[in-house]
């Protein structure tokens, strides 16, 4: 009498393993990308919150946090950075430590990028020039605070350093912005990204904040009001990740 095989043949074993292959292949990356949006959303909550404490005890400190008082380039930043604790002061202008900081005063290209991919020019690259330091977290905190302050001060923080991708406006890289009397807002907020002619640039309405947070849009400073729909759309980073 023949024994019964209780074992799986050849084609069973290659019928398992490439329904499990299926399955992975849809599993893995749903989270792998629900790790990047939780992460990159902790990363932004944080790195708003060191902002509004900063300049919260910069005023209880007596120092001014009144974009008008800071006219000259770097003025800002010079008090600022008292109020992160960092690990790298890059300073104004130049990197003093190139393999974290982003130098604007040389001819290295920049690692940034608008939200639809296309690399920075010079005028986006100089919103990185005014003063940066990296915090004690690995972020990078860099200030525009131009001649003349005609664009009031602005903060702009990769989240998660120069050295990680993907160094792009609306991903990794957000603006906020501080206006009279010490208000810490999300770039595209109402009221902020005004010119010097008082008309808001890029906060003026729902529209302007959408044309600037808009993957097909390929213009000049595309995601730059995106820090404003990340605070305000609990979605916004599981959107970012989950629909291409």
């Amino acid at each position: 009498m023949l024994k019964k095989s209780l074992g799986f043949t050849l084609g069973e074993i290659l019928i398992a393993l490439g329904v499990i292959g299926v399955v992975a292949a849809l599993v893995i990356p749903q989270l792998v990308n629900g790790h990047k949006s939780g992460t990159a959303k902790a990363q932004f909550n944080t790195a708003y919150s060191m902002i509004t404490k900063a300049v919260a005890d910069m005023d209880a400190d007596n120092i001014s946090v009144e974009p008008a008082t800071y006219a000259t380039s770097g003025g800002f930043y010079r008090q600022f950075k008292k109020y992160i604790k960092y690990s790298v002061d890059c300073g104004v202008y130049g990197a003093t430590n190139e393999s974290v900081c982003m130098s604007t005063s040389r001819s290295e290209a920049s690692p940034y990028k608008r939200l639809n991919g296309t690399a920075f020019t010079t005028g986006e690259n100089n919103l990185l020039d005014d003063g940066c330091v990296v915090a004690n977290n690995g972020m990078m905190f860099c200030i525009e605070n131009p001649t003349g302050n005609y664009y009031g001060l602005m903060v702009i923080v990769d989240i998660n350093g120069k050295n990680k991708n993907p160094n792009r406006l609306g991903y990794d890289l957000f603006a906020f912005e501080i206006l009279k009397g010490g208000e810490v807002l999300p770039l595209g907020a109402t009221g902020t990204g005004k010119s010097s002619s008082a008309k808001t640039l890029w906060g003026k309405d729902e529209a302007s904040v959408d044309r600037y947070c808009n993957k097909a849009q390929n213009i000049a400073w595309s995601g730059i009001t995106c820090a404003y729909k990340a605070a305000t759309n609990e979605e916004y980073f599981s959107d970012l990740y989950f629909k291409h």
